[in-house]
């Protein structure tokens, strides 16, 4: 008996998902103009510029190695990374950080003209430091700048749709 009500309960739910219209994040639709990219100014071969080219090929950008006359270009213009201390304890040791991560950029065309204005894009996490399991504060950053790196591809990418 509750299971077949759990079963009318799951089904209820995934109708009025539906019917809200929600939808899960897809490829991000972007003008043509820019189906072709070259990138500079960043590593695209770790880290954040990794993240970035995968962000790009993923959404049908062909990126390309070196400059190309018909390709647009994305230059990052900053690209920091902080992490500053959020709280410390009543025995004068950190317990929380955060790390903030900042990234400022432009889109021009292959003749050099504007597309995109310089812009900035930000993404912020906070953890709490364990002074006692400093190896697994250490892997808990790490998670914690992927995501961060992923959530500033992201805002990239939607700054980047909204180009007509």
């Amino acid at each position: 008996m509750s299971r077949s009500l759990l079963n009318v309960f799951m089904g209820l739910l995934l109708v009025a998902i539906a019917g809200c219209g929600f939808q899960l994040r897809g490829v991000v639709p972007l003008p043509d103009s820019l189906k072709l990219m070259y990138v500079q100014g960043i590593n695209v071969q770790q880290g954040l510029g990794l993240a970035l080219k995968r962000g790009l090929k993923q959404n049908g950008i062909q990126v390309v190695n070196g400059y190309e006359k018909e390709s647009a270009v994305l230059t990052v213009l900053e690209n920091k990374f902080e992490r500053r201390v959020l709280s410390v304890g009543n025995n004068a040791k950190v317990n929380e950080y955060e790390l903030y991560h900042t990234l400022k950029f432009k889109v021009t065309d292959g003749q050099g003209t504007l597309i995109v204005e310089p812009q900035e894009v930000e993404a912020v996490r906070d953890y709490q430091f364990d002074q006692t399991q400093v190896l697994s504060s250490d892997g808990e950053e790490a998670i914690l700048r992927e995501q961060l790196n992923q959530q500033l591809v992201d805002s990239l990418l939607r700054r980047l749709s909204a180009v007509k």
